[in-house]
């Protein structure tokens, strides 16, 4: 939701986490409501006893509840339940003051409205429900022509070393927003600082004034998202590359194996190497022109740190990966793998140089391909550095 809104060039302004109660939900709203241009409730609309939103909502504003005909019919027909008596009818009780909304496009009426009070938009809980409904105020009610421009500055340095920096540009730009944030699991910067504001000119002129209120050797050039146009941001890293040959004959090699892509699987485990080949695989992917994800496996361990699936999931999300996952022994992993996904023919693993994980299988049928075999250690930290490529510290 949030998301949505800074979208529509609509900034949020205070969260709240309340509990079931009446008292409380109306003071929320109440308050809420005078100070903001909208309030928007999720939960408590279902029709179990701590279900009390609706009432919190009618008290908030002096209102009584009562059975609206046309959620009454809702509930009756599209929910096919007509005993009056049965609990999906505490759904249709709403304040009397309030309206239903279906959304503007009448071609396209959602089945349940959302229901408004004066400027309070209340919406179910449950994600599913709720994003579906919310698309249709944030698109036909909320939007403007107001947008958020945001720069994100990378520095290699801790907070103190330009603290007094951005104090001093923060005094100049009284309408622009800054924000310092550290960091401890990279190692490509310390902090990142924030700068936006609904004004292109004034964010660029901010950053103009921090950069020149620091040390240039400070800031690092990161991208984020290595994977948006990622042949480009390759054919421009191997211009001024020394290793040159070294990177196009892997990703050769790996063009050749992603022929047949729906038998290849990559090892993914937070580590650099690991980022590295998902990464050349991703570029083969996009060269030819694929629509198949990637697919990769995730050997767990048993006593895994959070950092790791967490970093994982990231990846997955990032690179739009299918992942399996395999929890058994080390020395039952490929064949518990091949029994998941017997068209395997190809298992990538990211180790620079000659070694390869030794995985104790007998399962001759697949192959453990080691792309990287040819790296140095320094041809892995090169690569993955000057793509910004993202890895797990712990690993």
């Amino acid at each position: 939701m949030c998301n949505l809104l800074y979208n529509c060039g609509i900034k949020v302004k205070k969260i709240s986490v309340i509990s079931d109660d009446v008292e409380e939900i109306s003071k929320e709203i109440r308050d809420a409501s005078n100070k903001y241009t909208y309030v928007i409730t999720s939960g408590g609309v279902g029709p179990t006893h701590d279900d009390v939103t609706y009432e919190g909502l009618a008290k908030a504003f002096n209102d009584t509840l009562y059975y609206h005909p046309k959620l009454v019919n809702i509930i009756k027909h599209h929910f096919g339940d007509d005993n009056a008596s049965s609990p999906a009818y505490k759904m249709a009780k709403i304040p009397q003051k309030a309206s239903l909304n279906f959304g503007l496009n009448p071609a396209k009426p959602n089945t349940y409205p959302y229901i408004v009070l004066e400027n309070v938009y209340v919406f179910p809980g449950s994600p599913v429900f709720f994003q579906k409904s919310f698309q249709s105020l944030y698109k036909e009610l909320l939007s403007t022509n107001r947008r958020f421009v945001k720069e994100e500055v990378f520095i290699n340095a801790r907070e103190e070393s330009f603290a007094n920096a951005l104090s001093t540009v923060v005094k100049e730009f009284p309408n622009v927003s800054f924000g310092s944030y550290p960091v401890s699991n990279s190692r490509y910067f310390k902090a990142f600082v924030t700068i936006e504001s609904d004004n292109e000119n004034n964010t660029e002129r901010a950053k103009r004034r921090f950069y020149e209120l620091n040390p240039v050797n400070i800031f690092v050039n990161f991208d984020r998202t290595p994977h948006v146009d990622c042949v480009t941001k390759y054919n421009k890293f191997l211009q001024n590359c020394s290793r040159r040959s070294t990177y196009e004959q892997t990703l050769e090699k790996l063009r050749q194996v992603y022929r047949n892509s729906e038998h290849v699987s990559i090892r993914i485990d937070g580590s650099i190497e690991s980022s590295i080949v998902i990464h050349l695989a991703y570029i083969c992917k996009t060269q030819l022109h694929s629509n198949n994800k990637l697919q990769v496996v995730h050997f767990k361990e048993k006593q895994m740190s959070i950092n790791i699936e967490e970093f994982v999931k990231e990846m997955i999300d990032k690179y739009n990966l299918a992942a399996c996952t395999v929890e058994s022994a080390p020395d039952k992993r490929i064949d518990e793998l091949i029994s998941m996904r017997p068209h395997l023919q190809t298992l990538l693993v990211g180790e620079a140089g000659e070694n390869v994980v030794d995985y104790n299988s007998n399962a001759n049928q697949l192959q453990i391909n080691n792309p990287l075999r040819n790296w140095t250690k320094e041809d892995v930290w090169i690569f993955a550095s000057s793509l910004c490529l993202p890895y797990n510290l712990t690993t």
